[in-house]
């Protein structure tokens, strides 16, 4: 898991850097990918073949959702690439399963 949340913090901060000549913008922050750390395992079958997602993913995705319900849907629908095997079913169920705000499966943002 270390080597994931590093990989993630590396990924945000790529994302983060935005390009002179187009400025290139993106709902996810670099703080919004990162804070969604706790659900790594959760997203990628990682814990009991899926199971329940934890208190701190839980807690994680409702604080992403409240910031920017586009980034939660570039993340829940694998438009975020972390390079890690994302199980989209779920990916897509964990609004559910956290009893959580709906987060939009079709994105607006980029």
């Amino acid at each position: 898991m270390e080597k994931a949340k590093r990989f993630v913090l590396l990924l945000a901060a790529v994302m983060a850097v935005r390009v002179v000549s187009g400025q290139i913008t993106t709902a996810c922050t670099a703080a919004l990918i990162s804070s969604f750390t706790p659900c790594l395992n959760y997203i990628t079958g990682s814990t009991n073949g899926g199971g329940s997602p934890t208190e701190d993913c839980c807690k994680a995705l409702g604080a992403v959702v409240s910031s920017s319900k586009d980034c939660a849907c570039l993340i829940l629908t694998g438009n975020v690439p972390f390079s890690l095997p994302i199980n989209r079913t779920l990916s897509i169920s964990l609004p559910r399963m956290c009893n959580s705000m709906s987060v939009p499966l079709e994105c607006t943002g980029t």
